[in-house]
């Protein structure tokens, strides 16, 4: 009914199980709810400005390439410390950040962007490696909106 799907995987007998359910995120009703915007009024997620942060920069900078070619306006930070400054200059739309950056991780990094007055109705994606339940619950803590793991899958 919402487009999205269910795996299950295992490595065998007393191996434990994997369960993975993904659910598409209209991320234009989610900004428009937090900019107050009318939903009559909605428009397509294109042209977003979008901070991409990561420590691997080949990552971080193809990320920003597909973007821009999707008609955003992507900038690029390679560190939390990077990020945060990145984030009050550039005033994006979204923060797609990593969690395990140097010099400040994504935890922290997401704390201080929502402790300043500009950084209250960003739309912050945990972009990160780590998928355990913890690093889901610590990154609600932190103040993201979302939590994805890598390696993402775009919608066909």
């Amino acid at each position: 009914m919402h487009d999205g799907s269910i795996e299950a995987r295992s490595d065998g007998p007393d191996r434990g199980s994997e369960f993975v359910v993904r659910l598409p995120i209209d991320l234009s009703a989610q900004l428009n709810h937090q900019r107050g915007t009318d939903p009559e009024q909605a428009t397509t997620a294109s042209g977003l400005r979008i901070l991409v942060v990561d420590d691997n920069r080949d990552a971080a900078d193809s990320l920003s390439v597909l973007l821009r070619f999707m008609g955003n306006e992507p900038r690029t930070a390679y560190d939390g410390i990077e990020a945060v400054a990145a984030a009050g200059e550039f005033q994006p739309d979204v923060v797609l950040l990593d969690i395990g950056l140097p010099k400040l991780n994504g935890y922290g990094a997401a704390q201080r962007i929502r402790e300043q007055p500009w950084g209250k109705h960003m739309v912050l994606f945990a972009l990160t490696d780590w998928g355990q339940e913890d690093d889901h619950k610590r990154s609600k803590e932190a103040g993201f909106d979302n939590h994805m793991v890598k390696p993402v899958e775009l919608p066909r």
